[in-house]
């Protein structure tokens, strides 16, 4: 019943990023001062910065040097698969690494944050005017494999990168979904990417899947999904779920068990109140789930992050991956919808 989220899977999170780590040595570089670097010049390392995240070529270095192949052997090794990955495999795992590194180290990145960190290195290696030059000539200098701007790209990530990378770690989560509360969202098997800073600026929409931690479940993990929001009025009756007095359109909700037990919360709620600051959540399998319903609203203090995507999954009893699975987005509140 508990949805409970591996924490082996915390060691997967240092293979997905820290995989990356340790393949590049430092090139030290000598700094540059400018004489004229005032904001006009600050134009061309921002210009010039913008240009390489935004065409996703700063991604594809890092993304070139990073140990596909030991992840790959991680995740086989890790998943008990029942037979070892064939090169075809072995190329599906190596697309599936890049989306998930692309996830992590980009899409969750605070905002402009590559853009800063490539701006500030390039102030400090190469004059304005030679940032104005490459800006006017980028679209003819990526073409060319030994370029400056390609210099310069792969030395902010020889340099900088070591010291980037726990930044950008630190706002993302994996998890091992290990039961059946979100079926048929999310199986069994699955291995998830989550935002931790999804909520630090912002508020839980309807319809997120947020992670979070029960004080009182024994320092448990769980997942499961926004259905109310603080002063919502949340009623269960013959397991229709309504909020503020509308039946709610729900996202593929499961039920295994079509009785309608008279009395127990699981089946019949309410209404009730969400109180400010927390949350009414509920598993998309709802015979399968222990979630508000037993253990009331969760608190904002309680979130822990936003799963986002699912970069690994594979069936626990075939011991075989699901292929469809991978890199799959998880659905956010935007498309929940209440019935007219």
């Amino acid at each position: 019943m508990i949805h409970i989220l591996g924490r082996s899977s915390n060691r997967v999170a240092l293979c997905l990023l820290m995989t990356c780590h340790g393949l590049w040595t430092g090139c030290a570089t000598t700094p540059v001062t400018h004489s004229d670097h005032d904001d006009h010049a600050q134009v061309a390392f921002d210009r010039l910065a913008h240009l390489e995240v935004e065409s996703d070529r700063l991604y594809q270095s890092i993304a070139n040097q990073a140990d596909v192949t030991g992840f790959s052997h991680h995740l086989e090794a890790e998943s008990d698969l029942a037979n070892s990955f064939t090169p075809p495999e072995m190329e599906r795992i190596a697309h599936s690494f890049v989306r998930s590194l692309k996830v992590m180290l980009f899409d969750l990145a605070p905002e402009h944050f590559w853009e800063q960190h490539l701006a500030q290195y390039y102030a400090t290696t190469v004059s304005s005017e030679e940032a104005r030059q490459l800006v006017e000539a980028y679209d003819r200098e990526v073409l060319i494999p030994t370029s400056r701007v390609q210099e310069l790209r792969w030395n902010f990530v020889a340099d900088r990168l070591p010291e980037l990378l726990p930044v950008v770690q630190a706002r993302s989560l994996r998890f091992h979904i290990t039961n059946e509360a979100m079926v048929p969202s999310l199986l069994p098997g699955d291995h998830v990417i989550a935002h931790r800073a999804a909520y630090h600026t912002a508020e839980p929409q309807r319809g997120d899947l947020i992670i979070y931690r029960y004080p009182d479940e024994n320092g448990k993990l769980f997942l499961h999904r926004v259905i109310g929001l603080p002063d919502d009025r949340i009623e269960i009756r013959n397991q229709i779920v309504s909020v503020n007095e509308e039946p709610l359109t729900e996202y593929p909700a499961q039920h295994t068990d079509t009785s309608s037990m008279a009395g127990n919360v699981r089946d019949h709620l309410g209404p009730v109140t969400v109180p400010p600051d927390t949350y009414f959540v509920l598993g998309d399998n709802r015979e399968e789930s222990l979630d508000s319903r037993f253990l009331g609203t969760v608190g904002r203090e309680l979130l822990l992050g936003k799963a986002v995507l699912i970069y690994w999954s594979v069936d626990p009893e075939a011991r075989t991956p699901r292929w469809e699975r991978l890199n799959q987005p998880l659905s956010t509140g935007s498309r929940e919808t209440l019935a007219p």
